[in-house]
């Protein structure tokens, strides 16, 4: 069984996508469970002031229990997103936490290739610095840049 590991910046970009998309979808919801919620509240205002058991107190019970149902729906999808939503929050501390404490391959070799690219800069400079016939004030700023650059590739 293989179970290795390995996510990417690309990966934690996903899991960052797909929880900004539930997000979005769990706030329209939210708005459509308010405004199911404010319905309600209309709906039993005008309960309480019709007469019991009348053609139109029954309707309004009727809607009652409609839009009670839909509210219950609503919250049952919202309950779902959120148990989703912790669940990638959590996959994307633990791509954080592994990029964060393992080097990738990748990230080593493009340090590679510019150490060399600035040891081949601080060569070209190295003989600039060292040719007479140049002017002394340039030979000065070249070996100046010779030692910024070892500097930088000590600190490496």
């Amino acid at each position: 069984m293989n179970t290795d590991f390995n996510p990417t910046r690309k990966d934690l970009l996903k899991v960052d996508e797909l929880i900004l998309s539930l997000k979005n979808k769990k706030n329209k919801l939210v708005h459509r469970k308010v405004s199911v919620e404010k319905q309600l509240g209309d709906l039993n205002e005008l309960y309480r002031s019709i007469i019991f058991n009348s053609a139109e107190f029954n309707a309004v019970k009727a809607k009652r229990a409609s839009l009670k149902l839909i509210a219950t729906g609503i919250e049952l999808e919202i309950q779902s997103m959120n148990e989703e939503l912790g669940f990638k929050n959590k996959l994307r501390q633990e791509v954080e936490f592994y990029l964060k404490n393992n080097k990738r391959p990748e990230a080593i070799e493009d340090f590679d290739r510019i150490e060399i690219k600035l040891k081949d800069l601080k060569k070209k400079y190295a003989l600039f610095a060292k040719d007479r016939t140049r002017i002394s004030s340039l030979r000065v700023m070249a070996s100046e840049f010779i030692e910024e650059l070892d500097h930088i590739l000590k600190s490496a």
